[in-house]
């Protein structure tokens, strides 16, 4: 994603809330350039966090969608890195020729500059991270007509050979799915 790579450090001063567009620009109003991405609806409290890890940026848009089509094991354990899981889940699916609904939807994502393979399925903790957030960021979602977080949210992180993790939005609790339970699905942009 080489528009977010080239952002200034006036630029890296965002709040939870504003808005991310094409080119690497962020801004608290959703009018202030063309192609809207999304909400930053996490920033990483650690200030010189490298490129990739400062923040994310949630997508007006969901789904809903499985986890997998059938059950397995996939060792994406992972609860922080999201885009490592989604990838993950990508490979293995072609190469044992399995099905992961919930991952594929948000890694063919495209629109407003966004080129498929940018989005990715956040990890447990990311999505908690963001949910953290609810009220800013629904309020801001709620602004540009997308789609606000509510429900259970899947996350890219498996949890067993039956079930895989999500977020109870409004318990704001990490829980077990069934894979095969559609549930929401939310893209995230890292930066």
């Amino acid at each position: 994603m080489n528009e977010l790579n080239n952002l200034s450090e006036n630029q890296i001063k965002v709040q939870v809330g504003w808005y991310a567009f094409w080119g690497g620009k962020f801004a608290p109003n959703a009018d202030a350039f063309p192609n809207l991405w999304g909400v930053v609806a996490w920033l990483n409290p650690q200030e010189n966090a490298p490129i990739g890890k400062r923040g994310l940026i949630l997508l007006p848009d969901e789904v809903r969608r499985q986890w997998a089509t059938t059950s397995c094991m996939t060792n994406c354990l992972d609860v922080e890195d999201g885009q490592a899981n989604t990838q993950a889940l990508l490979e293995l699916g072609k190469e044992k020729k399995l099905h992961f609904p919930a991952a594929e939807w948000c890694a063919q994502y495209s629109g407003n500059g966004i080129k498929p393979g940018d989005v990715f399925m956040p990890a447990q903790m990311q999505l908690h991270n963001m949910v953290a957030n609810l009220r800013v960021v629904n309020e801001a979602l709620a602004k540009i007509d997308g789609m606000r977080l509510h429900n259970w949210v899947w996350s890219s992180t498996d949890g067993n050979y039956y079930y895989a993790w999500g977020v109870g939005v409004y318990h704001d609790k990490p829980s077990y799915g069934t894979k095969y339970y559609h549930a929401e699905v939310r893209g995230v942009l890292a930066f």
